[in-house]
């Protein structure tokens, strides 16, 4: 399967250094390892992390009477 360009692939070697690293494909220009020279794998671009701060917790205003 030829390497998109834009998608990222991994290393599927468990002794391989770059195993678990996301690796852009067409920076690598093989469908092969630059470390080890195991087959990659293609897998989903890893998700930015988003620092999600907690609302604070304020106080409900008091009903209205009617």
């Amino acid at each position: 399967m030829p390497l998109m360009p834009g998608s990222t692939v991994q290393c599927i070697n468990p002794q391989c250094e770059a195993k678990g690293n996301w690796l852009r494909a067409e920076l690598i220009g093989s469908e092969n390892c630059p470390t080890c020279g195991q087959e990659l794998r293609h897998v989903p671009p890893p998700l930015p992390r988003y620092h999600l701060r907690p609302r604070a917790a304020s106080a409900r205003p008091p009903l209205r009477p009617r």
